[in-house]
């Protein structure tokens, strides 16, 4: 019988150990990216619903924002139809519009591309108590422009470039980043993984359906034709700027209801660990503490 007790707890200490859990989605460099398989997994032993866990990042983001010490930068990179813009609506649709800043990066715009690649972006890192969404970013400057060098000339730079090229922009995105998380911004970062049957359908049914028809743009077609090269100019960057204070998190993107759930454990988790506090109350004068009692006496 004793045999048997100690059989029965080391499966459940096995089956415990063997759960999937949101580091298997942490990437590590030279690491494979996880895929839907894990997702799957992951999504049969955490059945905790999106609404559930998009009110408590709300009410994080609520307390975050009273104790005002600290902030978060999150930031979304994908190609196009991984469920970015859907995602940022389902995973933050309770969290009150004037705590979160949301900001989307398309093409540089003459005076943009006359300074330093990041310089569009410093403006909307968030303050104390704030969250900013990125819905793409600078990361945009390593993978787009890698993919067509000839953007670069616009920036005023000569093209070709060296592979140093891309390397010193890392450096400078992870010393940016570390300066963040050194000044009381917490950085996370989530690639969305689609694949390239999953972006297919979807880009027709863009073009298929009429409440999809103000999404579809005919070059997101031919942007497929450079598939390979995005996805080795992302291994790249996954490689070279997932860092231990601002890492990336891969999500398999093509069952977009799952990948929600992931995405806002994995908020909320960041949330907690960033341990947010009510702020007490500010000391009064004896002045002060009169005219509170007298409030409340006479109400």
């Amino acid at each position: 019988m004793i045999y048997a007790k100690v059989s029965v707890k080391m499966l459940i200490l096995k089956s415990h150990h063997c759960m999937p859990s949101v580091k298997k989605f942490r990437h590590h460099p030279d690491q494979p990216r996880p895929n839907m398989v894990d997702l799957r997994q992951w999504t049969e032993h955490n059945n905790r619903s999106l609404k559930s866990l998009s009110k408590e990042l709300a009410d994080l983001s609520r307390l975050m924002r009273a104790e005002g010490t600290q902030s978060l930068l999150v930031i979304f990179q994908a190609l196009d139809a991984a469920g970015k813009d859907s995602s940022l609506r389902k995973v933050f649709r309770y969290c009150d519009p004037g705590l979160l800043k949301t900001h989307s990066f398309k093409a540089p715009s003459d005076k943009e591309a006359a300074h330093d690649f990041m310089w569009r972006c410093y403006p909307h890192f968030p303050g104390d108590g704030e969250i900013s969404v990125f819905n793409r970013s600078y990361y945009e400057e390593t993978l787009v422009v890698r993919v067509h060098p000839h953007f670069l000339n616009k920036q005023h730079i000569k093209t070709p470039v060296k592979k140093a090229f891309w390397q010193q922009r890392f450096d400078y995105i992870n010393q940016v980043e570390h300066h963040l998380t050194q000044n009381r911004t917490q950085v996370i970062k989530f690639m969305l993984d689609v694949s390239k049957d999953s972006q297919k359908q979807r880009l027709i049914r863009r073009y298929a359906r009429q409440d999809k028809n103000w999404k579809f743009n005919i070059n997101d077609i031919k942007e497929r034709s450079h598939w390979d090269k995005y996805q080795l100019a992302y291994d790249d960057m996954l490689n070279k700027t997932s860092t231990d204070y601002a890492p990336w998190y891969i999500i398999p993107a093509d069952d977009k209801p799952m990948m929600r759930q992931l995405i806002a454990t994995i908020m909320v988790k960041r949330l907690k660990k960033m341990q947010p506090k009510w702020p007490t109350l500010k000391p009064m004068d004896e002045a002060e503490i009169d005219f509170l009692a007298e409030f409340i006496e006479n109400r």
